[in-house]
C-alpha cells in the first residue's frame, strides 16, 4: 500500500546540495530561469538562474540530446546532465547537459536585458 503525505518528493538539486556532496562524475536534475546563453559554435554555455546564484551549464553539440535554439533567455528550464568539475565555472563546477525539459517561456522578450555581457 502506497500511503501519500501531500508531499512529492524532490528531484532537482540546488547549488548547496551538489557543493555538499561529491556528485562529480554523477547524473543529476537541475532547474532554472535562462540567464544568458553564450553561443561559440560546437558548444555553448547556458548559465541558470537559481536562489542560490549562478549555474553553469554546457552544451555540446552531438552531445546534448535538443537544438539549442530551442532554449530562449527567460525560458525556466529542466536540465539532466553530468557534474563536470571545472575551476573556471561560477560554484566550481559545471553540468554537462544531455537532456532538456522546457518548464515555461517567456511570451516575449524582456524590455530591460536582465544579462549584461
Amino acid at each position: 500500500m502506497k500511503v501519500i503525505t501531500g508531499v512529492a518528493k524532490k528531484e532537482t538539486l540546488e547549488i548547496s546540495e551538489i557543493l555538499a556532496q561529491d556528485l562529480n562524475g554523477c547524473d543529476i536534475r537541475v532547474n532554472g530561469a535562462v540567464h544568458a546563453i553564450r553561443d561559440m559554435g560546437d558548444v555553448a554555455f547556458i548559465v541558470l538562474r537559481k536562489r542560490e546564484g549562478l549555474l553553469q551549464c554546457v552544451y555540446e553539440e552531438g552531445v546534448s540530446e535538443f537544438d539549442l535554439k530551442d532554449i530562449r533567455e527567460a525560458a525556466t528550464v529542466e536540465f539532466t546532465g553530468r557534474v563536470n568539475q571545472e575551476e573556471r565555472a561560477p560554484q566550481g563546477f559545471e553540468i554537462r547537459v544531455r537532456t532538456v525539459r522546457i518548464l515555461s517561456e517567456p511570451s516575449e522578450s524582456m524590455p530591460l536585458q536582465i544579462s549584461k555581457r
